[in-house]
């Protein structure tokens, strides 16, 4: 049997520090099959299974200082556990560019039951960056 949870975020930005790995919090819970939805921010499956976890994330375009040419570096991946023993898996690792930064991700594996997961993500912009819009998803059938 499969079911589906999917986590939103679009309306209020979620204003992520420099340097540190920061959980993405969602607004609304559009599809919660079985109640995997946990804190707006992680999915808890109550069964072991196949999993198929995906994340499309949206930075605000990068503005840097006159003259700073170093290059931003913008990072996300999923964390399973994130509270308890983190365990990290499918990252995904960009360059800024010069106007909005999309990505959008997969990540197809194995877990557990009551395994909570959750999507992180970074930059080493000099300043706290806006994620401006983001959505998570994870669909199980169960074994």
């Amino acid at each position: 049997m499969a079911t589906v949870c999917k986590l939103y975020r679009g309306e209020k930005p979620q204003l992520i520090p420099p340097e540190t790995w920061t959980l993405v919090t969602y607004e609304r819970v559009i599809i919660n099959d079985r109640n995997m939805a946990r804190n707006n921010m992680l999915i808890m499956p109550p069964f072991d299974g196949d999993f198929l976890w995906a994340r499309n994330l949206r930075w605000a375009a990068i503005t840097a200082p006159e003259g700073d040419t170093r290059p931003r570096q913008f990072m996300s991946r999923f964390i399973r556990d994130p509270y308890g023993v983190r365990d990290d898996t499918g990252a995904d690792d960009r360059v800024s560019t010069p106007g909005r930064s999309w990505q959008t991700v997969s990540w197809f594996f194995a877990g557990q039951a009551y395994q909570s997961v959750g999507v992180e993500v970074w930059h080493d912009h000099h300043e706290p960056w806006p994620l401006e819009h983001a959505q998570f998803v994870g669909t199980t059938w169960d074994y």
